[in-house]
């Protein structure tokens, strides 16, 4: 198995280029020119890698060559203000669908993007790959124009197109300021935890169950499309925050309601997982363990 991986250095890249190798797998590894992880990444058995910025990603299919698959996960504007940013997401669709007809044009026989449940929007009710997407951002509205016209593409051309939705993973290495990371550290020094009210419903999903996923639709037969990628333990925020404290043995005063929510509104994901079990595949990392390894991976 060959397989290109773009952002081989970021939250998902990284664990993903461990797995393939770890599988005997050839790994292509894509980072951007000058990024400090290079060497550490290229002493990783069974990896090559290459620099290259994402608005010259219309030549990745030259530099690769012919590969089994190729998993997209560059993009830039991933968080806060930056998702509505309407010049900025368009570019990255444009770099992103250049590198997924310069893959098929050199042979690749499978794509892997990175989809996000910011296609779907804003829902108040379980959402299957089936729901209509209606975004409310324009990082949304971009992933949901690269999946469409990359899937649209892949087909006409006899390539197997799959997109992973990811709804929200968590694990060692992760942003330091999403609520699990910046609050493990507030709750570990027993300082007071800042929030929003947390009334929204939630799944989290561990990074190691989510390369697993990955490499599953990487490598086995099973039908093209979106699939949703969460863990299936869904219930309100506030209860996992609360589940934090407990694990922490935290004495750290927990302020719901604190932060007002962002200007995208009040986000409640319930993603079904049946798609992605079809395929054989199982989480396995319990929100309880996930945090103790986070906790581990500090050193603290």
């Amino acid at each position: 198995m060959k397989i290109c991986i773009t952002a081989a250095n970021c939250f998902i890249g990284l664990p993903l280029v461990k797995k393939a190798s770890s599988l005997g797998w050839e790994v292509i590894a894509v980072v951007r020119v000058g990024n400090k992880q290079k060497d550490y990444i290229s002493s990783i058995p069974n990896v090559k890698v290459i620099e290259l910025n994402l608005e010259d990603y219309g030549e990745l299919g030259s530099l690769v060559g012919p590969v089994d698959c190729s998993v997209l996960l560059t993009w830039n504007g991933t968080r806060g203000q930056t998702r509505l940013d309407e010049e900025l997401q368009e570019s990255n669709y444009e770099h992103n669908i250049k590198a997924v007809k310069s893959l098929v044009e050199r042979g690749c026989k499978r794509i892997i993007t990175a989809g996000s449940q910011a296609e779907y929007g804003i829902y108040n009710d379980v959402i299957t790959e089936e729901t209509e997407c209606k975004p409310n951002t324009a990082y949304g509205k971009y992933k949901v124009k690269l999946f469409e016209d990359a899937s649209k593409y892949c087909y006409e051309h006899g390539v197997s197109f799959k997109e992973p939705r990811f709804f929200s993973l968590y694990g060692p290495g992760d942003y330091e300021n999403t609520l699990i990371m910046s609050n493990i550290n507030r709750m570990l020094a027993n300082e007071e935890c800042n929030m929003t009210p947390c009334t929204q419903m939630w799944d989290y999903l561990y990074i190691d169950d989510a390369i697993e996923g990955i490499i599953r639709l990487c490598s086995k037969e099973c039908p093209d499309g979106a699939y949703n990628f969460g863990s299936g333990d869904c219930r309100p925020l506030k209860e996992f925050v609360d589940e934090m404290k407990r694990i922490l043995q935290s004495k750290s005063e927990l302020k719901f309601g604190a932060v007002p929510y962002t200007p995208a509104g009040v986000v409640s994901i319930q993603p079904n997982i049946g798609r992605l079990k079809n395929t054989g595949w199982e989480p396995k990392v319990s929100f309880s363990q996930g945090i103790q390894n986070i906790v581990k991976a500090l050193g603290k």
